[in-house]
């Protein structure tokens, strides 16, 4: 080859590579975890100008996303961070499960003890209602928070033992041990039970056995006097003026064992990297604590303080909260050591689950899918109003109001359920798809999905 056709040659390949690189270039850069994590989250709060959240996601023990997002404190524009503190709601029920079982590892209580020997002035109605049937709910004691005088009393200081007497004139639900029913009532009683075996306030049991043992500096009985700039406050919308108002007043006496605790995403990580290390308590009784509890009659879905399911081969261990002012959602997914925390300072509206589960599948590679919703005739609306059953006691009511369909489930607020076809409708808040079946222009039947899981429900009226 010629020197002149050596030249040519090699500016042909130095073109080619130049022009191969140019096109690469061209290509759009592949998204980082933590950047299609945060994009979530912004698309579920964009106005950061409202009550938000805290928000931690960790992959293989290290934090992929670690944020805050909207305001702690409206009034001073205090933003959320993730160091701010917000109550837990109903995570504090498996700190109390932890609590409990640790007196059980010391030999001081037993499982299958009933509640009776310790506690003699728990109502049972006759019947032996076990710890571990408390620690399950599936004791058939009446839940105190479902009675419907309850809200008017919130505000009262009361001890756990005056909170437990507000349901001593409700008979049991169900035969201890053959059912399981959600129930706060079980907790505030294994409440009323760690202070009596170990001669502590529930508080104190907790700052010494747990908190301090794991350096959890953010993480106590929430006291509403003892707030500093860092708690976030509580808010609610005004229907009135669907703006944010400062919660409803809530005397954190009553909450107790089941809702009262505040923390911080940290913290909560740290706490189940603990667990999950066994620490606190034996691997044995931790790994009790994280599967279904088998009532008699029928599957449950909960351990002791947890909520869990398989998914695609995967334990997802998990929990949410409510309170005034503030919901919380949390899961551990041991077998690919992904956590996920969001802590909310407002209640109603967007719910954390919702955001939980989208941001937990991006982290595990299996992303929610992106929905799009369509316009649906309220004439096609109509066919599906009406209450449908998954069973006796899990049942959906759908209505309209100005043109849109709602599912609402006993004590749940409405949720608005969006048109994906003509029949098929999602939810925008939380993981949850409603496939109508319509025979002679009126559904008699629906394939419920809900995170994941498939249920068929038939229609009632």
């Amino acid at each position: 080859m010629s020197n002149r056709s050596t030249i040519r040659a090699f500016f042909l390949m130095a073109a080619a590579v130049l022009i191969g690189a140019s096109a690469a270039s061209a290509e759009p850069a592949v998204e980082s975890l933590e950047a299609r994590l945060d994009t979530l989250c912004l698309e579920s709060f964009p106005n950061q100008n409202e009550p938000g959240m805290a928000v931690l996601v960790m992959v293989d023990g290290k934090p992929v996303l670690r944020k805050g997002y909207g305001l702690a404190d409206v009034s001073n524009k205090t933003k959320n961070t993730p160091d701010t503190i917000f109550r837990i709601g109903s995570i504090t029920k498996q700190f109390t499960a932890v609590c409990v079982l640790q007196l059980v590892q010391a030999g001081k209580i037993a499982l299958d003890d009933p509640i009776t020997k310790h506690l003699p002035e728990v109502e049972t109605h006759g019947k032996t209602i076990t710890v571990e049937q408390l620690l399950s709910h599936t004791s058939g004691l009446f839940n105190v928070t479902a009675r419907e005088d309850f809200d008017a009393q919130i505000t009262k200081d009361l001890k756990p033992v005056e909170i437990a007497a507000l349901v001593n004139d409700k008979p049991l639900e169900f035969e201890p041990g053959s059912r399981f029913k959600y129930s706060n009532t079980n907790y505030i009683v294994l409440g009323m039970l760690i202070e009596k075996i170990s001669g502590k306030t529930y508080a104190e049991y907790l700052i010494e056995n747990i908190c301090k043992p794991l350096d959890l500096k953010d993480t106590r009985y929430s006291q509403t006097e003892a707030f500093t700039p860092r708690h976030a406050r509580g808010y609610e919308k005004d229907e009135k003026t669907s703006k944010w108002a400062p919660a409803p007043p809530l005397s954190m006496t009553q909450p107790h064992a089941a809702g009262a605790i505040e923390s911080t995403v940290d913290d909560l990580a740290k706490w189940m990297a603990a667990l999950d290390e066994g620490k606190l308590i034996d691997p044995a009784l931790r790994d009790r604590a994280w599967t279904p509890f088998r009532p008699s009659q029928r599957p449950s879905p909960y351990g002791f303080g947890w909520n869990i399911r398989e998914e695609s081969g995967e334990r997802w261990i998990s929990h949410g909260g409510a309170i005034n002012g503030y919901m919380s959602s949390m899961v551990w997914i041991p077998e690919k050591k992904v956590l996920v925390a969001v802590l909310r300072n407002a209640l109603g509206e967007t719910s954390p689950e919702y955001i939980l589960r989208a941001l937990t599948l991006e982290a595990v590679g299996r992303p929610l899918p992106k929905r799009t919703s369509i316009k649906v005739p309220v004439a096609t609306l109509q066919r599906y109003t009406g209450t449908f059953a998954v069973d006796p006691e899990r049942k959906l009511t759908f209505s309209l109001n100005n043109g849109k369909l709602f599912v609402e489930t006993p004590g749940k607020t409405k949720l608005e359920m969006f048109a994906e076809t003509e029949n098929r409708f999602f939810s925008k808040e939380i993981d949850m798809q409603v496939e109508f079946v319509v025979e002679d222009k009126k559904a008699t039947k629906a394939m419920l999905t809900r995170n994941g899981r498939e249920m068929e429900m038939t229609r009632e009226n």
